[in-house]
């Protein structure tokens, strides 16, 4: 088979020359390589890049020999039979099949593709990155985008104001309704009127005014006392510049370290002065030490809890004694029980919340070892704790009572104390009766004095004896804490897999009551820091702290501004 293949030779002034070469064989080979049929020195071919084959009747069959393939009429293919006419491109080449011509069997012409016309190829074959290389025009498509929106977004949703029951209509369609304007789920708090739209949003287009808030938390504490915080961003702030709803389950209270901290990092400023806080603006570098609140009593001797700045040479006088090492010994201790091991959680148990401890109670952390018996001859039988009336009084009717009946074997008792009297027997004279409850009184006298002062009350309080013409015991009264950071909250709950001592350090070894196990601020740094902290618990000033909370200060409810309300039997002030 003779194949003629036509060169076309560009020349300059865009003159053009033909060269024919002849090729005898079935299949035309094109590539890279030297054997190759028509040689094309062109890094993007391969060295045996495709096969051309005739198979009559001016029909070629083009082969590709690589994976890539090969273009044939602009398109990328592996094999194809085309006509006379069908052009191949491989690089910087354009291969041209014709007919049949003269006597030869199959002819092809071989052209380069100059690099202007190769751009143009390159950009023909791009695909459109705007508007403008497309038939699609910018303007009719933004209004035709507009038009639905006002439509669909806005004028359909607003409809349902003026349309009674077109919203549930619009519910139940594929069409929006008003919950296309919803941007987010709403509080928790606030989910029992989820649907209720008008509860907060009064007026149609207008931003939620503080009425709809304080008509429902008429109750709640007010943020700040406009006579003690003169500031405009606290007085004339509305509720819902910060407390947006719609921001999911736990979205409605801020908890961003900014909103404290861009008042309280130069506080003094802001105050010129009148402020005696320090300046706070982040938990791990600016925060001074924590302030913590004592048991004191003043010049009249009331109670009066003082705060003080926290160190480790504060004691606290609660009245009470205790030694914690003593109770909490390895080898436990010897109970009417048998041997007993004590912890902390023995005594220091979480309450409901698990945020609090609840108070120590004696009767039932302490009087399974500590019991309030008073009389060998009646175990059984002990008065009650924390009531110094309530003791004299159980002791008189007591020892009253057993003189009265007879029978009591002691032999220091007067005889008719000592006698068991049968029934039916004659009553006691009137001398016998001053007789016995003469025994009582003085027998009752000497039990509350073995009991304040032997073994009972004065191992854990100080007791005051009686005056000389008086018969009342006084107790110091126990003023433990509980609450140490009046200002701040803690949970016990999220803590619990640290161990005791990794706060109250100290405890195990502790032999007086007024010492002070409490923590400061440098036992929290070791794993809480500010709210960006790197390797430590981030917290912010809200995870421990009230926004200006006041325990008299209300919210209220007709006029939307604040009011006190002052607990039964206090002034306002």
């Amino acid at each position: 088979m003779r194949w003629l293949i036509r060169r076309v030779l560009k020349k300059g002034k865009s003159s053009i020359s033909y060269e024919d070469d002849i090729h005898f064989g079935d299949i035309l080979t094109i590539g890279r390589a030297a054997d190759q049929a028509i040689f094309l020195p062109d890094l993007r071919a391969a060295l045996n890049h495709a096969s051309i084959t005739a198979i009559g009747r001016d029909k070629y069959r083009i082969e590709s020999l690589i994976v890539a393939g090969i273009r044939v009429n602009g398109e990328i293919t592996y094999a194809a039979t085309v006509g006379a006419g069908a052009i191949i491109e491989l690089g910087s080449t354009r291969l041209t099949l014709l007919d049949a011509r003269g006597d030869f069997d199959a002819a092809v012409e071989v052209a380069s593709i100059d690099k202007s016309e190769q751009a143009e190829i390159v950009s023909s074959r791009k695909k459109p990155t705007s508007l403008s290389q497309t038939w699609i025009s910018k303007r009719w498509p933004s209004w035709l985008g507009f038009i639905l929106v006002l439509a669909f977004g806005l004028l359909l949703p607003a409809a349902t104001h003026v349309v009674p029951g077109l919203n549930t209509i619009l519910h139940y369609s594929p069409f929006p309704s008003t919950a296309f304007w919803n941007p987010g789920e709403i509080d928790s708090a606030h989910q029992f009127f989820a649907k209720d739209c008008t509860r907060c949003h009064q007026q149609a287009f207008l931003m939620v005014r503080d009425k709809a808030c304080t008509s429902c938390h008429v109750k709640t504490k007010a943020h700040a006392d406009p006579a003690l915080f003169n500031i405009p961003e606290l007085g004339d702030a509305r509720c819902g510049s910060c407390h947006q709803d719609h921001n999911g389950k736990r979205g409605m209270v801020s908890t961003d370290q900014r909103l404290c901290a861009s008042c309280h990092a130069d506080l003094k400023d802001r105050s010129k002065g009148a402020s005696q806080l320090v300046d706070i603006s982040d938990f791990g570098t600016a925060h001074p030490q924590f302030h913590v609140s004592l048991p004191g009593w003043d010049a009249r001797d009331e109670f009066t809890p003082k705060s003080m700045p926290w160190s480790n040479a504060l004691k606290e006088n609660s009245g009470l004694k205790f030694n914690h090492l003593k109770h909490l010994d390895r080898d436990g201790l010897k109970t009417p029980d048998g041997l007993k091991i004590l912890t902390c959680a023995s005594c220091h148990q979480p309450d409901v919340s698990a945020a609090a401890m609840k108070p120590i109670a004696f009767e039932t952390m302490c009087h399974d070892c500590h019991t309030l018996g008073f009389d060998t001859l009646a175990p059984e039988r002990e008065v009650p704790h924390a009531k110094v009336e309530a003791v004299t009084y159980t002791l008189d009717e007591f020892y009253a009572k057993r003189a009265l009946e007879g029978g009591y074997a002691d032999a220091r008792a007067p005889t008719i104390v000592q006698e068991r009297r049968r029934p039916g027997s004659p009553p006691l004279s009137r001398q016998e009766q001053v007789e016995a409850l003469a025994w009582a009184r003085d027998r009752a006298r000497e039990a509350t004095r073995t009991l304040f002062t032997g073994k009972a009350c004065v191992t854990c309080h100080t007791v005051n004896p009686p005056p000389a013409d008086e018969n009342v015991w006084r107790v110091a009264p126990v003023r433990v804490s509980g609450i140490w950071y009046a200002k701040a909250r803690f949970n016990h709950a999220k803590h619990q897999t640290q161990a005791c001592v990794d706060c109250h350090e100290g405890a195990q070894k502790s032999e007086a009551s007024n010492d002070l196990l409490i923590p400061g601020i440098d036992n929290c740094r070791e794993c809480h820091a500010g709210a960006h902290a790197k390797g430590k618990v981030a917290s912010t000033c809200i995870a421990c702290h009230d926004y200006h909370r006041l325990p008299q200060l209300t919210l209220d409810k007709a006029t939307g501004s604040t009011a006190v309300v002052a607990p039964p039997g206090e002034k306002t002030r």
